[in-house]
């Protein structure tokens, strides 16, 4: 109670100085969100158009993926874009599988249901399948999907519609937790998709400085990812093309009603490994490869790459850097004290991110309200594990360039591109 009492005692000046790394650091982060997705709806409504002209393939890349490939083919039949369109165009390449994908495809294709089929006999990685896969694409636009990613029946016609700009080169799909029950890691992530992917890129979008076009579930302009040269090795490689795609002038688009579900890691081990890989890719993308989008010299100089990389790094690497300093500032000067602010910090934290999911439930995000008791579990995790993941993640990317020794992509593969 004493404690409490102080708090409620001090002026705005001196809580300011108390929760400087909230005041400084997150705050900006959740008012800047609200402010531009308020807007964003009242002012900026989605536009896009008819795009009946335009020509289309589907571009399905898996490994070993012969029990669910089936489904997913059949699947797309049912999408509306099948039904306005006839038949469609679905390329399946198989990325040097051993489970029998390639007669699965094969026999889909007999059936009509699959236009054509490409192998590799060894494993490249999923850079390497989509490349195999362009190869074969002479359409207007590519979807590129993992075999495992399911799709409301108007996912890709919504998508669709966006390329009626001609300037947009890429459109992100909105992806969700398709086993958000299965544990209380996947109820944690549905949020966390809710609030990162539905609402963050969301905000990224009307910002223009969106990042990353899922690799699970992206749509592409030919002509842009030729000019590209199509994606190159790495762990994070969705997030590698759509930077190229930024840097060659073309906008990027997030498409928040086309949406796609996708499993999620059920347990704290499979989470932490896929969270690491995501956040060493990430960070030596951006820092490593992309460090001259800074340089105002060269002729690709565009002032929002820059303001979008800074804002990825801010996220990535300063937020998580910067919380541990303020947690030994706070117990050195504080002493027992600080335990009072980590609380009152928690709570803040934890409306703040009610408000959020709640805003990001409103653009048809299943099951809200169930999900709703499990938001104090998500605000924990953001500020305990998934903080202390990004910290080693960094660390392993910065000392160790551990993105390099990945098994997502094979080792013979990931030794021709790894810097000496």
């Amino acid at each position: 109670m004493r404690a409490l009492d102080l708090l409620s005692s001090m002026d705005l000046l001196s809580l300011i100085a108390l929760f400087w790394y909230a005041c400084f650091f997150e705050l900006p982060r959740y008012t800047i969100g609200a402010i531009v997705v308020s807007l964003a709806a009242l002012w900026m409504p989605e536009r896009r158009g008819e795009c009946g002209g335009l020509s289309f393939t589907i571009l399905l890349v898996g490994h070993n993926e012969a029990k669910t490939l089936r489904k997913a083919v059949e699947a797309l039949a049912e999408q509306t874009i099948a039904k306005k369109h006839g038949r469609l165009r679905v390329i399946v390449v198989d990325d040097g599988s051993i489970d029998g994908m390639t007669e699965i495809a094969r026999e889909l294709q007999r059936e009509g249901k699959v236009s054509q089929v490409l192998r590799s006999h060894q494993r490249g990685g999923k850079s390497a399948g989509v490349n195999l896969g362009l190869t074969a694409c002479t359409t207007d636009i590519v979807f590129i999907t993992d075999v495992d990613t399911t799709f409301d029946r108007d996912a890709f016609e919504i998508m669709l519609g966006y390329f009626a700009d001609p300037r947009v080169g890429a459109v992100s799909g909105n992806l969700g937790a398709r086993n958000p029950f299965a544990s209380l890691i996947t109820r944690n992530q549905t949020i966390e998709y809710a609030i990162g992917l539905t609402l963050g890129r969301r905000i990224a979008d009307a910002l223009g400085i969106l990042t990353i076009v899922s690799g699970a579930f992206g749509g592409f302009r030919r002509m842009a990812l030729e000019g590209a040269g199509g994606q190159e090795v790495e762990v994070g490689e969705d997030a590698d093309l759509t930077l190229k795609l930024r840097r060659a002038g073309w906008r990027i688009r997030f498409a928040p009603d086309a949406r796609g579900l996708t499993d999620v890691p059920e347990t704290v081990t499979a989470l932490i490994g896929q969270r690491l890989r995501w956040d060493r890719g990430i960070i030596t993308i951006w820092t490593r490869k992309y460090r001259s989008a800074f340089d105002p010299r060269l002729s690709t100089f565009r002032l929002i790459d820059a303001w979008a990389i800074i804002d990825v790094i801010f996220y990535q690497a300063v937020l998580a850097v910067a919380f541990p300093v303020y947690l030994v500032w706070l117990f050195y000067y504080f002493g027992d004290f600080a335990w009072t602010v980590i609380g009152a910090t928690l709570i803040a934290y934890f409306f703040a991110d009610i408000l959020a999911f709640a805003i990001a439930a409103m653009t048809g995000l299943a099951h809200p309200l169930r999900l709703l008791p499990y938001v104090p579990l998500y605000t924990i995790m953001q500020m305990t594990l998934m903080r202390v993941v990004r910290l080693i993640a960094l660390f392993q990317e910065v000392v160790f360039r551990s993105s390099y020794r990945d098994p997502y992509v094979p080792e013979r593969v990931m030794r021709q591109v790894e810097p000496v």
